[in-house]
């Protein structure tokens, strides 16, 4: 079965998932039932003409604790997606204007951790993007924020120079400028203190205005929680700072389900 160049809504919604491919690169049934608003019964009818045709290809991928399906596009994907957005230039402003990136191609070699932790990163991106949020980059796509001081000081005997990378970064209905951390699993109060000295200085600098933590429930968002607004000091070079309070007013908890509404 062809893809054809014409504005039906099946044709419309394989665009979309050949589009969200191309930015993802793989992902699951349930991220793309929810990237198009159906059920796994009418993803099936729109999803698999693109596998008959190889424009998708699906694997049977391990994940800590059983198995997942991934579906991922592959090269001739890209090529007929790019040849349907130009197609689609004039009608669907919506898809021709989004920044197109090369995908790393899906295979049966990508780690058993990493798949839950991306997965739910796409779907806090398709819920945003829904909701107005804008610009979403995902730093597991191999792109990385690096900020730094721009005017390095002395502290220690160490520059005040710090870098990192959040899971995200996207601009907010409020053309606002946020991080965003998709917590699933609880790390030491140690390793939070780097992660939020990092932010602090970021957010002194203006890189940005907000820092989102997005939890699966509410269990590890109030642990989440507390264990940051604990603490009271961070490390800069050799020195121990004493953290403002008001730079917590610039940091939001939240669950999955709270997320962009």
């Amino acid at each position: 079965m062809q893809l054809r160049l014409i504005s039906t809504p099946k044709a419309q919604s394989q665009l979309l998932i050949l589009n969200f491919l191309k930015l993802e690169s793989w992902t699951n049934d349930k991220n793309l039932c929810e990237l198009l608003e159906i059920n796994t019964k009418q993803l099936k009818i729109i999803l698999n003409p693109l596998i008959e045709e190889k424009l998708v290809k699906r694997v049977l991928q391990e994940i800590m604790g059983g198995k997942t399906q991934l579906y991922g596009i592959t090269h001739s994907g890209c090529k007929r997606f790019d040849q349907l957005r130009l197609s689609t230039l004039h009608s669907n402003d919506v898809i021709a204007n989004k920044m197109q990136s090369t995908p790393s191609l899906l295979t049966e070699r990508i780690s058993p951790t990493f798949v839950p932790h991306r997965l739910d990163i796409q779907m806090l991106r398709i819920k945003a993007e829904r909701a107005g949020w804008t610009d979403w980059v995902s730093a597991d796509l191999g792109r990385s924020v690096c900020v730094r001081e721009r005017n390095p000081l002395k502290l220690g005997g160490s520059l005040a120079e710090r870098a990192f990378r959040p899971d995200a970064w996207c601009t907010d209905p409020q053309k606002q400028r946020v991080c965003v951390e998709c917590e699933r699993t609880m790390k030491s109060k140690i390793r939070y203190s780097q992660i939020l000295c990092d932010y602090l200085l970021a957010l002194k600098r203006g890189e940005f205005e907000r820092v989102i933590w997005v939890c699966p429930d509410q269990k590890i968002r109030q642990s989440l929680q507390n264990t940051i607004m604990s603490i009271t000091h961070v490390q800069i070079g050799s020195l121990m700072v004493v953290v403002p309070r008001g730079r917590f007013d610039q940091l939001s908890f939240m669950t999955f389900d709270e997320w962009a509404n």
